[in-house]
This record gives structure tokens, sequence and C-alpha cells, in this order.
């Protein structure tokens, strides 16, 4: 009997010990890599079948049927991703089926990049205009890099480029380039800098802004002057440090911190003494620059004056000011959203109106007509987003971006290429596709153990008359880094 009772014990202990050996191995991951996987269509988990997903959210975005795939309803989705630890790489392949139109052709999906200023690196999984919309367009493909013209002039994508880089009239229409997922650091930019003014002004942003910004301008001279006021609301518990980074394409030129010194206490909800700033530099060459405003929302940014005849913020402006306000974007439509019940109102963007009703929703109107139209609120607090830019005056207005290949897309007329760096979906049977994307994990947020993973198809909403959705059949997701023993050989040259 005592025996028997060793034998069971023997047994038990080895069970424990493999599961424990199992599972540490599994952390530890000695080999260098972690996969893990969701499959929306299998009920519960087990070891083969382990999910580093969290639930899905907001949840009222997304819903699951009786053994179904998870729905897409509305625009974007967040999944927490558990990791055991860092890696180098990560390769996210999802299946899915798309119900997608013209109002929401772009799925995408990518990690939490940079938590404070809650921004995402995306990839693209699906590409409505890619895939279907440009199919009676002259085509060409070499690896992942597509060409679609609308006339038959280049043989080769390396024609194209080569036209396109030594800056060779290509088409007689402006932002006749549409891209997509292209990164254009050895482009020329889409505006002739040589016809903007070269004369000395100083341009002085009569608005103050919340939060982080991107700014273009354009330097005539050799000379740099930057200065304005920061102004901290102490509504959250943070630290509220700031920093302003200077680019010229992807280089970065000139970089200044501003540590957090003020003496009021965070929390307090009391507003700050205006804090002045102030960045001079004289060996700044003549050219196209990129300002960045690097901030929380607790801080605002205001009297911004730069030595440029041209100051235009990017994509996104936020005025906090009381007062009525005048803007200008030389975009085709608006995304609005109110934080605070006190800012609803009616805004006037062109010839068209738009009522915010309902604070954190999304607000969407487009320009009745071409060109650049006037944006009028009667006090800040809203935050206004677009593929544009922004200026307090036509004149000032800069934007050497190409336009984007996205939902607003002037397809119909402007466009007469469209470049692309993409990977068509893979079709598998039952009407469902899959499409893999691989991110630099390092330089990826993670904390506590959890990336954070998000799934987006700009446009799609619950209260859209568009409507769409996405079908979710599996995400699994591959981190790849060093294995056991190349960490040994960090540690032990010798080992």
């Amino acid at each position: 009997m005592a025996n028997f009772q060793q034998r069971i014990r023997l047994v038990w202990f080895t069970l424990i010990a493999l599961i424990i050996v199992f599972f540490g191995f599994q952390i530890v991951s000695p080999a260098g890599s972690w996969t893990c996987q969701q499959d929306f269509l299998e009920r519960g988990e087990n070891i083969f079948n382990r999910s580093c997903l969290g639930q899905a959210s907001p949840g009222e975005r997304v819903a699951r049927g009786p053994g179904g795939p998870l729905l897409l309803l509305a625009d974007p989705v967040y999944f927490s991703v558990f990791t055991p630890r860092a890696f180098s790489t990560a390769e996210v392949t999802i299946t899915y089926r798309t119900h997608l139109s013209s109002s929401t052709p772009i799925f995408e999906t990518g990690f939490l990049a940079d938590a404070k200023l809650w921004r995402y690196r995306l990839r693209p999984v699906y590409n409505l205009w890619l895939e279907q919309g440009l199919s009676d367009w002259n085509v060409i493909t070499e690896d992942t890099q597509l060409l679609f013209q609308k006339e038959d002039r280049f043989k080769s994508i390396s024609d194209f480029l080569n036209a396109w880089q030594t800056g060779k009239a290509i088409c007689e229409k402006v932002n006749c380039i549409g891209t997509y997922n292209v990164d254009l650091q050895d482009f020329p930019p889409s505006l002739n800098l040589s016809l903007l003014t070269q004369t000395e002004a100083n341009t002085e942003l009569p608005y103050s802004l919340r939060g982080a910004h991107q700014f273009y301008f354009y330097l005539s001279g050799n000379n740099l002057e930057i200065s304005g006021q920061l102004l901290d609301r102490n509504n959250n518990i943070e630290v509220d440090d700031a920093e302003f980074l200077i680019f010229a394409g992807m280089r970065l030129v000139a970089s200044v911190k501003i540590e957090d010194k003020r003496e009021e206490i965070e929390m307090s909800g009391e507003d700050s003494a205006p804090q002045s700033f102030r960045i001079s530099r004289s060996d700044i060459s003549p050219g196209l620059y990129r300002l960045e405003f690097r901030a929380n929302d607790d801080l605002s940014l205001s009297k911004l004056s730069v030595n440029s005849a041209y100051l235009s913020a990017i994509n996104k402006i936020w005025p906090d000011d009381a007062e009525p306000l005048r803007l200008y974007s030389d975009a085709s439509y608006l995304q609005a959203k109110a934080i605070d019940p006190a800012v609803l109102q009616d805004i006037k963007f062109g010839t068209a109106r738009l009522r915010l009703n309902e604070i954190y929703k999304q607000h969407e109107i487009k320009s009745t007509t071409p060109g650049i139209s006037a944006i009028e609120l009667a006090s800040g607090g809203v935050l206004l987003e677009n593929n544009g830019v922004f200026a307090a005056q036509i004149e000032q207005l800069i934007n050497p971006d190409y336009p984007r290949l996205d939902r607003f897309a002037p397809l119909s007329g402007q466009l007469d290429y469209v470049f692309a760096d993409y990977q068509p979906a893979q079709i598998l049977e039952d009407g469902w596709l899959q499409s893999s994307v691989v991110f630099a994990s390092g330089d990826l947020y993670r904390e506590k153990s959890n990336y954070n993973l998000i799934l987006s198809a700009p446009g799609m909403r619950l209260d859209s008359g568009a409507g769409g959705l996405i079908e979710i059949k599996e995400i699994s997701i591959k981190f790849s880094g060093k294995n056991l023993k190349d960490k040994l050989r960090e540690l032990m040259p010798n080992f």
C-alpha cells in the first residue's frame, strides 16, 4: 500500500514538474518566438488554442453570434495582447470577410507606439480601391509595389519612380499622384517650393491649441526663430513635460525639451502662469520643415510664432479659445468632436453647416465646393481633423503631402496615378480572406506584459448610413526575437 501511495505521489510530482517546465518554457520562450491566436469560431480555450487577446473594446462596437465570427461594427476596436516578454518583431495574421463600400474602403491594424500621444503604428490589411476599385486602370506589379495608371504611359515602376524623383512633369494637374502606405521621404513634395514666397516674414498663430500638434513651415533663410507660451491646465496627475522636434523630411534637425517645473499642483484644476519658450538656430538651411509639438492634452500652446510666411497644422487642430474663430483647410471634408457640452455648436465649413449635438461623437461633413474652405466656429474647444492642413489665413496654407488613397481620395477626376506598397489579400475558401502584416515590435509600447492592438476601418460607425461590417474569423500573432542561445551569447561571449 505504501509503495502504491509513493507511486501515486511520484506520478503527481512528475506531472506537476512537467506542467511547471511546460509553462516555464512558455514564459521564457527559449526558441525566441511566441505564437498566440484567437479562433473566434472556437468556443473556450486550451493549451493548443491559446489566446493572447483580451476582450474587444468598446464592447458596443462588436457583436458575436452563436458559434460565429467576431463582427466589427464600428471603428476602432482595441485588444490587449499578452506576451511573456518583449520581442523584436510581431507578425499579425487576420482571417476575415469584408462588407465594405466606398464610404469605408480601408481596413488596417496596428499597435500603440506612443501612449502619451495615443499614436498607433498602422499597416494595411485590406484596401477596397486597390483590390477592386481601380480595375479599369492599367496596373503594374513589382513585389509589393503597385502602380495604377489611367493612361498606359510608364512601362515599369522604376521608370515612373525615376521620373517622379527627378522632378519631371508627369501630369498636368496638381496632386495627380495618389499614394498609400508609401514612404515619401525620397520623393519631391507635391508643391513646387520655388513658387513659394522667399521674402522674410513672421507668422503668429492667433489661437491657443490643446495638446500635441504638428505643423509645416517654410524657411527662406538660414535662421530659425520659434517662440510661444505653454499653459498647464493641471487637470491630470501626470507631469506635463513638452518637447519640440523639427524635421527636414524624416531627418531630425533640432529638438528642445521643456520640463514641467511649474509651481502649480497637478490635479488642482488651476491654470498655471504662462511659461514662455524660444528656439533659435542660425545653422538651418532654407527649405520645408515639420514642427512637432509633443505634449499631452493638459498643456495648451499659445502665441506660437515662426519666422515663416507659412504655418499650417497637419491633419488636426484643437483650438481651445472661448472666442469665435476662423480657420482655413485644403481638405474636402472635416471631422469634428466636442469633449465638453459647453462647446456644442453649429460649425460652418465652406457653404455647408454641421451641428455638433453630442459630446465624444465624431461628426463629419463634406465640403460642397472644391478647393480651400473656411471653417467658422462660435468658440474653440472642438477637435477638428481631416487629411489636409489648417491655417489661420489662406496665404499661410502649405501642404507638401500627396493625396492618400482613402475614403476621401479624389479618384473621379484629380488622380492620374496611384502608387502603393500593398500586398493583396490571400483568397481562401467560403469567401474568407487572409492578410499578414509585420511590425518592428521594439518600437511599440508595452506595459505590464501587454501590447495594445487596434483594428480600424475609418468611417464605419454604428449610426452611419453607409454601415458596413467586417467578419473576423481568426487573429494570430507571432512574436519573434532572440532565442535563449543568443541571450546567453550576449551574457557570455565565449558560450
